[in-house]
């Protein structure tokens, strides 16, 4: 197996996957700016956005024939197709939310989303398959492509909950991009400094080696593996998050109650931290408007869900599939 990825996510898996080769792809590189030019910042950004789909696409066709690949998986990259190999492109939000909610402009997203999704063999998506999505309408909003097969949630933190005592009060997990990554961190690390919540802290920053230290009330590491992650959402009565699909999905299967906040100017974590906390599922809050205290009373309204792993059907969808 062969690993391409760029930047932190890159760094990421090289040490899950010692052993494999590891090519470095060039990032989208999306900037969130911190005022309220969000919409406008985002959207002089699609020229970059299409110049690196086409030199990828390109790319990949040095790959392909370099390592002899007969199968490829995208994990939402548009530009990964190769019509002399099996590809499979993997995205939960097959209707992309503009930043304006405007009708016409997210039209014209899911028109480009769907010319290249249908460039690819087959398309997976991580939700679940009835009446229920748990990424809402991003999913399941209206005829899907014919190439596109539902194959249940992904996580690594599959093995279903163990009975844990809470030793912590809080574990927030800290990640994102910059510079909404850094003040985010900020915020919720003085917030907890204040109180008298024991927490454990993940910043979600990949490093060389596993960095602990400890404050006051307050355990930060730098990053830590999946299962090291699940452990401590497993031993803390609440989870601190960003609304990211990734995370929620961690959440579900391992049944945790959290606080969702998700990073400002990304419109799919506004819409599935809005959608969940409609469902009464896990309370959110915008990031400007983030207080501890006042989120965590507010949490005790909202149930969390328990949507057990099923990893033979997952395979056999998947193994169907390629």
């Amino acid at each position: 197996m062969i690993i391409a990825a760029a930047g932190p996510a890159a760094r990421l898996l090289k040490n899950v996957f010692p052993d494999n080769d590891c090519i470095i792809f060039g990032d989208y590189n999306i900037r969130y700016s911190k005022g309220n030019h969000l919409v406008r910042t985002i959207l002089w950004q699609i020229p970059k956005v299409l110049f690196h789909i086409v030199r990828e696409h390109h790319k990949v066709k040095s790959i392909v024939k370099k390592y002899n690949i007969d199968t490829l998986i995208s994990d939402n990259r548009f530009g990964l197709w190769n019509r002399k190999i099996r590809t499979v492109y993997v995205t939960h939000q097959l209707f992309i939310k503009s930043p304006t909610e405007n009708r016409m402009i997210e039209k014209w997203l899911q028109n480009i989303h769907f010319f290249f999704i249908k460039k690819y063999d087959v398309c997976w998506i991580p939700d679940l398959q009835g009446d229920f999505k748990l990424s809402g309408t991003l999913s399941g909003k209206s005829t899907i492509p014919a190439n596109a097969r539902y194959i249940g949630l992904l996580s690594d933190f599959c093995d279903g909950p163990p009975a844990t005592m809470p030793r912590y009060d809080v574990c927030a997990v800290i990640s994102g991009p910059e510079p909404q990554r850094s003040i985010f961190q900020q915020l919720v690390m003085e917030q907890l400094k204040k109180s008298e919540k024991k927490a454990v802290v993940i910043l979600g920053m990949p490093a060389e080696e596993k960095i602990c230290t400890t404050e006051k009330n307050i355990t930060v590491f730098n990053y830590l593996p999946a299962d090291e992650i699940k452990k401590y959402f497993m031993c803390s009565e609440i989870v601190i998050a960003r609304a990211g699909y990734s995370t929620i999905m961690d959440l579900v299967v391992t049944g945790r109650k959290a606080i969702l906040v998700p990073t400002p100017g990304q419109t799919e974590q506004e819409y599935l931290a809005a959608y969940l906390k409609h469902k009464k599922i896990f309370f959110s809050v915008s990031q400007k408007d983030f207080d501890l205290d006042t989120a965590l009373t507010n949490s005790a309204d909202y149930s969390g869900v328990f949507v057990p792993c099923d990893k033979p059907m997952l395979q056999k969808i998947i193994l169907s599939t390629i």
